[in-house]
């Protein structure tokens, strides 16, 4: 059942109609009571009007039925009239009563077959006299009375109750009308519009959908507004590079001598080498920045110092650079998976040798639910810190060459739970990787 507005007038008419199905029924109940006791009352009264007129035993008399009380269809019999003797003889009868007596004689109600025919039969004994009246009409006479006043109220019932469900299913149809509004202020939009509905008048009850819808857009314009920030400077960072190969390959095909053409193919290598760096961290730290999601996983510092050695020897060995281990590396684990924290450490590490001081040691070791990286440089100026987990940012201090994009890579490959931190720490520079809570409680 896709309609919403089919679903709400079905619950709505299932409620209703059971509410009044009970109502009904407890209507139809009450009716037959009321219609049974009145009807029992008229057959009292009908009884202790006949004996209060004064018959005796000497009395032979043909008594008329008493006209019924209520303006209702006319029965080829209403109610039947029989009076007897305590001898047991028959003094009177009203027109259309049976000749067979009405009753066992015993006074009160009783509903006794006569002629194959059920009636409902009052008996009055009159305390003077001793004579029995009894007064009775047949149970078809009731059951016809009864279905005619149910009918009465259970067809105009039922009318009201389809008029009911149509009225119903307009009044849902308009209650809907503001999320057809929504929807339509969301079609009629040019694709590349971002700004707020600003529908007005939106039912309480659907300001909670508007204000996510908003908010989605706002995340969705942030999201674009990144994507235009990440190409443009994607793009300018690469035409360094690639200027560079440009003009140092000039050079060495215009070279005169051996040693300006090895020159300008050193550079050639170095521009190089820069622009797969600086495509490996776009799509790293593209990759990374839509997928931050927590996990469970755990993975050894150890291993993850070896496989960045190896990834980086070159650069280590050209900046004069060792990677030592702390003694606690290999014990403790951290709580990431194994590709996010060899892409993390890889950064960090990578930002050390570039940036630290050459012919100097790089140190990695583990924190409580962490790790370090550790070097001898000058480290990050604390106006500095914030900007530079930014994609792009440089520090203010450095003229040296890079993207700007390790830090960022490194924290978007950490988990959403952990955070770099920046510290001096016995005269050198460390970062650290830490879960929030820790963090917060260092510092």
């Amino acid at each position: 059942m896709n309609s919403l507005r089919l679903r709400l007038f079905l619950m709505i008419a299932a409620a209703t109609a059971l509410v009044w199905s009970l109502a009904a029924a407890w209507t139809v109940l009450s009716a037959r009571a009321d219609v049974e006791r009145v009807l029992d009352a008229r057959l009292r009264e009908a009884a202790v009007m006949v004996a209060s007129l004064g018959y005796t035993e000497d009395s032979t008399v043909q008594v008329a039925a008493e006209p019924a009380p209520l303006s209702l269809p006319s029965y080829e019999r209403q109610l039947s009239c029989q009076i007897w003797s305590v001898g047991g003889d028959l003094l009177g009868v009203s027109k259309g009563a049976p000749a067979q007596a009405l009753s066992s004689g015993h006074p009160g109600f009783s509903e006794p077959i006569v002629d194959g025919i059920a009636w409902r039969v009052y008996t009055y004994v009159a305390p003077d006299t001793g004579l029995r009246i009894m007064v009775g009409d047949t149970q078809t006479v009731r059951r016809q009375l009864i279905t005619g006043l149910l009918q009465g109220l259970l067809i105009p019932a039922l009318i009201g109750l389809i008029a009911l469900a149509a009225l119903l299913w307009i009044g849902v149809g308009r209650g809907l009308a503001p999320v057809r509004k929504i929807a339509g202020a969301i079609a009629a939009r040019a694709p590349d519009d971002q700004s707020p509905l600003e529908i007005g008048h939106v039912p309480h009850e659907l300001l909670p959908l508007t204000q996510e819808i908003d908010e989605l857009f706002a995340r969705i314009a942030l999201l674009r507004f990144g994507e235009k920030r990440f190409l443009a400077s994607a793009a300018h960072e690469m035409q360094t590079p690639l200027a560079g190969l440009r003009t140092h390959a000039d050079i060495a095909l215009r070279a005169p001598d051996h040693d300006t053409r090895e020159r300008a193919l050193e550079r050639i290598r170095q521009s190089v080498d820069r622009t797969a760096r600086l495509v490996r961290q776009l799509l790293e730290w593209s990759r990374h920045d839509t997928e931050q999601i927590a996990s469970t996983e755990r993975a050894l510092l150890g291993p993850a110092v070896t496989l960045v050695a190896d990834e980086l020897e070159h650069l280590l060995q050209r900046r004069q650079v060792s990677l030592n281990v702390a003694d606690d590396a290999g014990v403790g684990d951290i709580p990431l998976s194994q590709d996010a924290l060899v892409i993390a450490l890889r950064n960090l590490v990578e930002n050390a040798a570039l940036h630290g001081p050459t012919n100097s040691p790089i140190t990695v070791g583990t924190t409580q639910d962490g790790f370090y990286v550790e070097d001898h440089g000058e480290g990050i100026a604390p106006d500095d810190v914030s900007a530079m987990l930014e994609p792009f940012i440089r520090g203010s201090a450095t003229n040296l060459p890079g993207s700007g994009l390790g830090l960022a890579i490194a924290l978007s490959a950490l988990s959403p739970r952990m955070v770099l931190q920046f510290e001096k720490v016995n005269g050198r520079f460390r970062v650290s990787a830490t879960q929030v809570g820790l963090a917060g409680d260092k510092a």
